[in-house]
């Protein structure tokens, strides 16, 4: 057996979140006997939990300190300089780079440290609805300069794809879709749950729950699901909404919940690390991003049969089928989500279906599948042939 290919992955935390799973997932998965796997990331800082304690025990670990999420005039330089020094010493063959920040100081660290193979993946996008419009219109030729230093950029749908080809990033040649996994068998094999389980949250016990799953900032679009509750409310009176994770807008939403006088019929859990156990309690689960690169909330819902209402954006787009897993909506729109809730909720023959659909759609999603890919696509790229 000859030497093991020397792979860096660079992120720029690791709090909860669709990115930072896959990441983890690939870190751990990566076939040991043909890779050496190293992870570098800045702190993990924020409401939205860590997930720091998952890192391989296995995969060598790098912390940068100065590698913050956020543009830094200071911070910046001595992070991309770290990452030079990083890659200079390492000799890594591949840097994988995820998100926006990350990918921007890591591929320019790897272009100067002359690293063989740099690898891409965006995890979605910026180019709207986080930026102001002249910030938009700047990350997107800095992703297009970007990506003239890198061999692929891995997208997690076909929609996410599409969206970089729209804003001319780079040629087609240079993109691969490969789906974010999902542990599907630990969110198939969880259990249905009973009354107790409810009230141990200290939910209703009776009555149908609406879940959601995601960070609690505004690109989740998680402000127009609660604007949307007091319509669901009107016409379901014994229904609950169940947001699970945490993030900046929690203090906001729980005001405004009580503002509107929605009292345990909006309940919030905070982040959790039982979301698989959680998952069967809902009758319908929502996903009213705007902004999306995949929503692997929404795989994971469809992984454990749940039906899953969602905006009719980017990645989500590709994962819910309208109509057959899931309904697709307006995203911003809380009327249109109000009304395919209610009708889920009021329907059960049409919901039964829909979740007796869901776990089939899901199978797209699983881990193997991805590293298989991911295998392929670093034995391509190191043998410099076209991306698989």
């Amino acid at each position: 057996m000859g030497a093991r290919v020397r792979v860096l992955h660079v992120i720029t935390r690791l709090i909860v979140g669709g990115a930072q799973e896959n990441t983890l997932l690939t870190v751990g998965g990566l076939d040991r006997t043909r890779y050496d796997v190293t992870l570098a990331t800045g702190p993990t800082v924020g409401p939205e939990g860590s997930l720091e304690s998952r890192i391989p025990s296995d995969a060598g670990f790098v912390r940068i300190p100065e590698l913050c999420r956020d543009p830094h005039p200071v911070h910046d330089p001595v992070a991309l300089a770290r990452l030079y020094g990083l890659m200079r010493r390492g000799r890594y063959q591949i840097v994988h780079t995820h998100t926006t920040k990350a990918g921007l100081l890591g591929r320019l660290a790897a272009r100067w440290a002359r690293v063989p193979v740099v690898v891409h993946t965006p995890h979605g996008h910026a180019f709207h609805d986080y930026l102001s419009q002249a910030g938009s219109r700047a990350l997107v030729w800095t992703e297009r300069a970007a990506a003239r230093w890198t061999d692929r950029i891995v997208c997690l749908t076909e929609a996410e794809r599409d969206d970089h080809l729209r804003h001319h990033i780079a040629p087609a040649g240079k993109f691969t879709v490969i789906h974010s996994g999902v542990d599907l068998e630990r969110f198939g094999a969880a259990r249905p749950a009973d009354l107790a389980a409810r009230g141990a949250l200290g939910l209703s016990e009776t009555g149908p729950l609406v879940g959601c799953v995601a960070r609690l900032v505004p690109v989740k679009g998680v402000d127009c699901l609660l604007e949307a509750w007091s319509a669901v409310r009107s016409a379901v009176p014994d229904a609950t909404v169940v947001f699970v994770g945490d993030g900046p807008l929690r203090p906001t939403l729980e005001a405004a919940a009580k503002a509107e006088g929605l009292g345990r019929s909006a309940a919030f859990l905070g982040v959790r690390d039982d979301v698989a156990d959680l998952l069967p309690l809902f009758d319908v689960v929502v996903l009213p991003s705007r902004n999306e690169g995949m929503g692997r909330a929404a795989v994971e819902a469809l992984a454990a049969g749940r039906p899953v209402i969602g905006s009719r954006i980017s990645g989500i787009q590709n994962v819910i089928q309208d109509g057959e897993t899931g309904v697709l909506v307006p995203p911003g729109d809380p009327g249109a989500l109000a009304r395919a809730i209610v009708r889920c909720l009021r329907e059960r023959a049409v919901r039964d279906g829909m979740a007796a659909r869901a776990r089939d759609a899901a199978r797209a999603y699983g881990v193997d599948a991805m590293l298989s890919q991911l295998d392929e696509l670093y034995r391509h790229a190191l043998a410099g042939a076209a991306p698989p």
